[in-house]
């Protein structure tokens, strides 16, 4: 494999860890934890989506179960 190649996967990943890493600072508590009552009580959660956002959609629908 052409060392450019591994060069472009690890800053791909870098960029990804990056990314998650700040998403840390924008997590509010009090929300997070009224969604979770909010799709804990109900009753059925519907989902939607189309081509990617659809297999996530279908992968969310799935864990939920």
């Amino acid at each position: 494999m052409k060392p450019e190649c591994l060069n472009a996967i690890y800053n791909a990943y870098d960029i990804e860890q990056a990314c998650i890493g700040e998403m840390k600072a924008h997590i509010d508590p009090e929300a997070f934890s009224k969604a979770v009552e909010l799709l804990s009580a109900a009753p059925r959660i519907g989902t939607c989506g189309c081509g990617h956002s659809g297999i996530i959609c279908q992968h969310m629908a799935h864990l939920m179960c």
